[in-house]
């Protein structure tokens, strides 16, 4: 039987990605949690996830899993086979180059937003969140606890930009994206480069500077895009 295990920073790391305030319902609930084990590494890449264990690790019927699998596939995280069902989408250079493309075009569109309409409490919670980016990135070897605080930081400016749609977009991205920054940041090195980025960022949006805030946001997610190239091919 298939059991899903995760614990509250990895569970966080699914569910912060969510609107606060949110009412979700059962599928989506299940299809969190299937989120977490793949982002944790518990549900491999090329992994079959079967329907029954699934319905019985969570006390409910095929259905609300076939409904939480339907969801993670519109997302890009599982994908199906007529032979062996859900399986956990497999991790390719093809994929990272369209996925950090679009994420750098739309997020370098909500950092100039920002910069030009952030409000004061939003500015605060990002300058507090780039603080404690840095200070993971200097003392934590765990990359799951950088990434949780990268993701909010990205949701905070994808609020700011005022834009529902693009808001929309965005979260459509964000938990496919989720595993390659995963592979972008593995390295101290590099989160210590990403929290100086954010920071350099953080401080663009607060002078108002829209056309630096784009360009820091789109180097940014290059930088990890190349680092998560690097490490699939091998290189």
């Amino acid at each position: 039987m298939t059991t899903i295990k995760y614990g509250l920073a990895l569970e966080q790391l699914s569910l912060g990605l969510r609107p606060a305030g949110a009412m979700l319902s059962v599928p989506e609930q299940i299809a969190d949690r299937i989120c977490t084990a793949i982002l944790s590494g518990e549900l491999k890449p090329g992994q079959r996830v079967a329907e029954i264990p699934l319905a019985q690790s969570f006390n409910v019927s095929r259905g609300p899993v076939r409904e939480a699998l339907r969801i993670l596939e519109h997302e890009g995280l599982v994908t199906f086979s007529p032979r062996r069902g859900a399986q956990v989408t497999e991790l390719t250079p093809e994929e990272v180059e369209q996925l950090f493309d679009i994420r750098a075009a739309l997020s370098a569109l909500a950092a100039q937003s920002a910069a030009r309409q952030i409000s004061a409490e939003e500015l605060a919670l990002l300058g507090k969140i780039t603080a404690q980016l840095q200070e993971v990135a200097d003392s934590s070897e765990e990359v799951n606890d950088y990434t949780i605080l990268s993701a909010q930081a990205g949701q905070i400016l994808a609020r700011s930009a005022n834009n529902p749609r693009l808001q929309a977009m965005i979260q459509s991205l964000s938990r496919q994206t989720l595993r390659y920054a995963q592979l972008g940041l593995s390295t101290r090195q590099r989160r210590q480069e990403s929290a100086k980025s954010w920071r350099s960022l953080f401080e663009a949006i607060k002078a108002g500077d829209s056309e630096r805030a784009r360009q820091i946001n789109v180097a940014t997610i290059m930088r990890s895009k190349e680092a998560a190239l690097k490490l699939l091919r091998g290189e």
